[in-house]
């Protein structure tokens, strides 16, 4: 069984931090973790209750309330209707979860002043992402990043995820070993959401066609994307490049890119202009705006366009 050390995840037991508490095996692993290994003090255990599982969602934060206090740990929890919001937003539940959550953190980050959040993902949620990432055509197979920024209600969260080189298997080793309670979530074994299809049919029957296990390949394959994405975002980061970081995109520039540059840049420059939803296909609607002239207005998620005039590319 391998875990990080405390150097090796960056983590501090003299700094506060926020931690996300589903009361699953994972997300409980990871505050035992922070607590006994690590050594952390200051944290601040939080719980968003989605109100996916009925009277179990309640006993899901009345578990988590009890584990932060025995912890002695600061707790803060939230309760949504994510089915309800999701049907109002015309998005997938899975998406809704995650955005609900990223603003319950943002709350919670003004609160206590803390921007670090730590969550509890692992090597087989991040080969999941993957898959789900190449079957959608997004063009990311970078896969979760160990460490990233994002802004959610326009708060600025750093995310750290300390267990994301470990296995479940490493983890349910971990949980049996410390003998660690924690609440069974039984929706895992639906198949309603995409995730868990993914984890209870596709990647078993990958193992059985391959006959072998294939999640350690698709990990590889990961970090090589990853190490090739982080390049290009370095080179993009020069002055060199300091255009893309404008309003407009000038068609003389983005047209000498090559083909990798020219498409990582438009996709940076839609990301900065919070243009939701963005992969492959977006990022290749505009770059038709460079060569086809007899299109100059191209559809984006959330009811915005990209146009091109005067040799620019604009978003209205």
């Amino acid at each position: 069984m391998i875990f990080p050390s405390p150097e090796t995840a960056e983590i501090s037991n003299r700094k506060r931090y926020l931690v996300g508490v589903s009361g699953g095996r994972d997300s409980v692993a990871l505050l035992h973790w922070l607590k006994y290994d690590v050594g952390c003090r200051d944290i601040i255990v939080c719980h968003l209750n989605h109100s996916l599982r009925g009277r179990d969602s309640g006993s899901d934060a009345r578990f988590v309330r009890n584990l932060a206090k025995s912890y002695n740990y600061q707790f803060e929890s939230e309760k949504k209707d994510v089915r309800k919001i999701s049907e109002q937003k015309k998005s997938s539940i899975e998406v809704t979860a995650r955005d609900e959550r990223l603003v319950f953190f943002a709350k919670v980050s003004r609160k206590w002043r803390c921007k670090r959040v730590i969550l509890a993902h692992h090597a087989d949620d991040n080969v999941e992402t993957v898959l789900m990432n190449l079957f959608r055509g997004s063009g990311k197979l970078t896969g979760i990043r160990k460490e990233s920024k994002v802004i959610s209600d326009d708060v600025s969260l750093e995310l750290q995820r300390p267990f994301l080189s470990i296995w479940r298997s490493d983890i349910d080793s971990y949980v049996t070993e410390k003998n660690i309670d924690y609440r069974e979530d039984t929706s895992n074994r639906s198949n309603e959401f995409l995730r868990n299809r993914v984890r209870n049919t596709l990647i078993p029957s990958l193992r059985k066609i391959f006959q072998r296990d294939i999640t350690k390949s698709v990990s590889r394959a990961a970090e090589v994307s990853m190490r090739e994405s982080d390049m290009i975002d370095q080179i993009l980061s020069s002055t060199e490049f300091s255009w893309i970081n404008k309003k407009q995109l000038p068609l003389p520039k983005l047209d000498k890119l090559n083909d990798a540059l020219q498409a990582r840049a438009i996709l940076s420059w839609l990301r900065k202009a919070n243009v939701p939803g963005v992969g492959f296909r977006e990022v290749e609607l505009v770059r038709s705006l460079i060569k086809d002239e007899s299109t100059a207005k191209v559809n984006l998620p959330g009811g915005k366009h990209a146009r091109r005039r005067n040799k620019v590319i604009f978003i209205d």
